[in-house]
């Protein structure tokens, strides 16, 4: 029979931590923002109210800590993902599906339920605003790295730009029940947006 070996302080206390923004996010999505309080987090993660203001002692302690590890989150999903083989404009293609998917993991609403009280909350929005900057920096990094060609021509970053402010756009209006007819597909804003990256390159390399 193995041997119990004890976690360490520090295991315990990166435990304890996980869980809190864990159950913050999980809160972020089940019932928002103004509904999410410290107590409910604590419950929702198994430890006492004490253990959780000792780490986080303010509600906006706490979300702050769940925004970065959010935003982290997103980033290493799309790192992590193996670049495609074929063709620089198939790897186009898949860079476009790749940020939609993005768009539509279990943990994104919670994103878009801060970025909505960012509105009106001016030390979430300071946050939200430098890790949105730093998560467009890393996904335009991976961008130049998966379709270099693409990516060296003039308007690239722009259009990278409006790609994904399209994307969560359909996103968000999709998330809405009976929207179906007020946007288009998937497979159609896509084939736009790849067409508007075909049109970046010069002629003669199309």
């Amino acid at each position: 029979m193995a041997e119990h070996t004890p976690r360490t302080q520090a295991e315990r206390r990166a435990a304890t931590i996980t869980a809190l923004l864990d159950a913050t996010i999980d809160s972020l999505v089940d019932v928002g923002f103004v509904a999410t309080t410290t107590r409910s987090v604590a419950e929702r993660a198994g430890v006492s109210q004490g253990a959780q203001q000792h780490y986080f002692p303010t509600k906006a302690e706490l979300v702050d800590a769940a925004i970065v590890r959010l935003m982290e989150q997103m980033v290493i999903e799309a790192a992590e993902r193996p670049a495609p083989d074929g063709s620089e404009r198939d790897r186009v293609a898949s860079m476009l599906d790749q940020l939609w998917e993005l768009h539509n993991l279990p943990i994104t609403p919670a994103v878009f339920e801060l970025f909505n009280v960012a509105r009106t909350e001016p030390q979430l929005a300071r946050r939200v605003a430098q890790l949105t900057a730093q998560g467009m920096a890393a996904i335009r990094a991976l961008a130049g790295v998966a379709v270099p060609t693409y990516a060296s021509q003039p308007g690239f970053d722009d259009l990278l730009q409006i790609s994904i402010a399209t994307i969560r756009g359909t996103v968000i209006l999709g998330a809405v029940p009976g929207t179906d007819a007020a946007h288009p597909t998937w497979a159609v804003v896509r084939e736009h947006l790849l067409n508007s990256f075909d049109a970046l390159l010069p002629a003669s390399v199309r």
